[in-house]
């Protein structure tokens, strides 16, 4: 009974994950209808802040996406940085690829030269999932990479966003290698629990507990929502362009349930203590 526990959780979808070096390469994108799932091609451009997580330069194993907030630092899933090790990978081995909507084969690459990843994070409840990557040089700012601001006020349910990434279009499809784009609304907490419970039983699976402190559940419907491999990418809100949190965790992809969604304003104080932090080890 234990085994089959871990192996339903294992099919949650903490919308990791590193791939496996046979499947660099080979990822693209061929659905007409574009999807992160359910969405569209995003305008070259038009997500500036948008940060892809590579191994390797010339052939390319995309990780993760995160976000630009500082001309050093990159916000991202703690997952994101722990599945780096997972891999058999090293840090110096991490590139991050800036201003382009085409992760594998474009863009600015830039070495990384340490990470953070919150100390209280759990793999297993996924709590406290949150990282930071700091490039060892300066990345230079343009029309296509630009700085998202961060917002730290609490945001309720009903809330316009937009989430962008370079995941999954299904749950057993391949990733995109163009930047896809979907935009969601925020639900309140009480919802969300219901509906991601609802769906969870639906399909068998237990899902982790959804922490209204720390998370924030963002939906649009079903057969739309964030896939493996869109894990660390930002949710930024559509009025103010803040970014108010970071693709966590969902139910594999698009079934109904909100996807979540690291909530920004639980986390000021270790975002700013790491940003001050990361000057003093230069």
């Amino acid at each position: 009974m234990a085994l089959k526990i871990c192996l339903l959780l294992a099919a949650i979808l903490v919308v990791t994950l590193a791939r496996p070096p046979s499947e660099s390469v080979e990822f693209t994108f061929t659905d007409p209808t574009g999807r992160i799932v359910g969405g569209k091609p995003a305008e070259e451009g038009s997500v500036p802040y948008m940060v892809a997580m590579i191994i390797g330069e010339t052939a390319r194993i995309f990780m993760c996406g995160g976000s630009l907030i500082s001309q050093r630092h990159v916000l991202t899933a703690a997952h994101c940085v722990v599945s780096v090790y997972n891999s058999g990978s090293l840090l110096s081995s991490l590139r991050i690829v800036v201003g382009t909507n085409t992760w594998d084969s474009e863009g600015q690459l830039y070495e990384i030269s340490h990470n953070f990843t919150h100390q209280e994070y759990n793999s297993k409840t996924i709590q406290n999932d949150i990282g930071m990557l700091v490039t060892s040089s300066d990345m230079k700012l343009s029309d296509t990479v630009k700085l998202v601001p961060l917002s730290y006020d609490f945001v309720g349910g009903n809330v316009n966003c937009r989430v962008a990434g370079w995941g999954r279009v299904l749950a057993s499809g391949k990733l995109s290698s163009t930047l896809l784009e979907l935009y969601v609304t925020t639900v309140d907490a009480d919802e969300c629990i219901e509906d991601v419970q609802k769906v969870a039983a639906a399909i068998g699976i237990r899902p982790p507990p959804v922490l209204p402190e720390m998370h924030l559940c963002a939906f649009n419907s079903k057969g739309h929502g964030s896939c493996y491999g869109d894990s660390g990418s930002s949710l930024v809100e559509v009025d103010s362009g803040k970014q108010v949190g970071l693709v966590s965790w969902g139910l594999p992809c698009g079934l109904g349930s909100p996807d979540m969604f690291t909530r920004i304003s639980a986390f000021e104080p270790w975002i700013e203590e790491k940003l001050a932090k990361s000057v003093d080890i230069e």
